[in-house]
């Protein structure tokens, strides 16, 4: 038995417990959750890459397996209907193994109507969680994705079982070659889409497997956040300059997030990027339970100040130059997210399971997460600086933009930027980083 094996019961006893609560919270006794159904291409038969519904996926690790469904009733026995058409055009999905297939009433069914025998009778309040389109005709009476229901689960969803952190381990296990052929094939001067090829060679992971679209950018492109194009004309080696890889990979359906950032040649940019990644090793090294992630956002901020100081960017203290909101135009982001069955998970903005929403500070009203750190929450931390065209013009147009060395920050330009992150699982006494151990820095 695998350790992810051993680990599985557990987890659905814990799915069992959030579950019943979830449809407590709601009014409901019996929860269905599909796992969703093909969706095509307006006016075409071609499919796009189907993603199994999270809702699912937390419950069982079917990832190919469109028309099945969970039924959960408080009291009972969890039901898995897998759905195994007879089809010679497509290969049926395989039923779940033993170790999944032991865990519930497994049932199977042939035809996507046959659903209905294995639906909670009409004394039971029913409500559905997933794509509604997969239950067109089917519980008109039972509601779709209920607010009460949801937040519960999404709010609970930040803190991992020891199974979930099992699989996120396994991705990034996955990835981990995946980055090293990529920055073996950025050393041989290799263009964006063959960096990619690499990458994707490495973790043997299609590119419709992995949990989001890879970030492959070479030079001034990595000063485009999310990058999504892969071009396919290989540089010259004295016109290549940086790269920055924002790719991960999934196991069981769980992601991670991985992001590095390199200089081509051992200079002024390198030394930039070693900086970065002790700045980014120590916030990594400050997460605690209890600490509010916008804390930890801050304090990025504060650091940055520094190193644009050190570096000779920008001639003022940290603590003014934050006054003056110019740390914002090389670092429009936030440090990280949680992470989980999703690469931007649930839940951040969530401050309890009834659903009551959390208010963003108002100094960084956009994070994504902005919860207090628990033991069981896996996030990002991800600090960055970039040279964006449109936010540093709008730096020097500002008073405080006097104090920026423009012809030093014009020259950093060809680079794009630096973006380096690791994802950290929250424990009682501090974090551990799940991915520097594997892909280093």
């Amino acid at each position: 038995m695998t350790e992810a094996e051993a680990l599985y019961p557990a987890h659905v006893a814990e799915m069992t417990r959030r579950y019943a609560e979830a449809a407590d919270q709601g009014g409901f006794d019996a929860l269905v959750i599909g796992s969703g159904v093909p969706e095509y291409h307006f006016q075409d038969d071609q499919a796009v890459p189907f993603v199994a519904n999270p809702f699912f996926r937390q419950w069982v690790p079917l990832l190919e397996h469109p028309g099945s469904s969970l039924v959960f009733e408080i009291g009972r026995r969890p039901v898995l209907v897998v759905l195994q058409p007879a089809d010679y055009w497509h290969q049926p999905p395989a039923l779940p193994a033993a170790a999944i297939a032991g865990q519930f009433d497994l049932r199977v069914i042939g035809d996507a109507g046959a659903i209905d025998a294995h639906l909670p009778g009409p004394a039971r309040r029913t409500a559905i969680l997933g794509p509604p389109r997969q239950w067109d005709g089917l519980l008109p009476a039972a509601p779709r994705n209920p607010a009460a229901v949801v937040d519960h689960l999404h709010y609970t969803r930040a803190c991992k079982t020891d199974w979930e952190v099992a699989c996120i381990r396994a991705a990034a296990a996955i990835a981990a070659p995946g980055h090293h052929a990529a920055l073996a094939a950025f050393r041989a001067g290799a263009s964006e889409y063959d960096i990619l090829a690499a990458f994707l060679g490495g973790c043997r992971q299609t590119e419709a497997e992995l949990p989001y679209g890879a970030i492959v950018a070479l030079n001034e492109h990595a000063a485009t956040l999310h990058y999504q194009h892969r071009d396919r004309s290989a540089r010259r080696p004295r016109d290549l300059h940086s790269l920055l890889i924002d790719a991960g990979c999934a196991s069981r359906g769980y992601a991670c997030d991985i992001t590095r950032s390199y200089a081509f040649r051992d200079d002024e940019f390198a030394a930039m990027v070693a900086d970065m990644d002790r700045m980014q090793q120590d916030l990594c090294a400050a997460v605690r339970p209890g600490l509010p992630f916008p804390d930890l956002h801050r304090q990025t901020h504060v650091m940055l100040a520094g190193l644009l100081q050190r570096w000779g960017l920008v001639r003022m203290e940290p603590a003014d130059m934050i006054a003056a909101e110019i740390t914002f135009a090389f670092f429009p982001h936030g440090l990280g997210h949680l992470l989980g069955l999703q690469v931007h998970d649930v839940g951040g903005h969530l401050a309890d399971a009834a659903g009551t929403a959390l208010q963003p500070p108002a100094d960084f009203p956009r994070l994504r997460f902005l919860r207090s750190l628990e033991p069981g929450q896996v996030v990002t931390i991800e600090p960055g600086i970039y040279f964006i065209d449109s936010l540093l013009e709008r730096l020097r147009a500002d008073p405080a933009g006097a104090q920026v060395d423009w012809g030093r920050v014009e020259g950093l330009r060809r680079y794009g930027g630096i973006r380096i992150e690791d994802d950290v699982l929250v424990t009682a006494t501090g974090g551990e980083n799940l991915t520097r151990p594997l892909i280093g820095h």
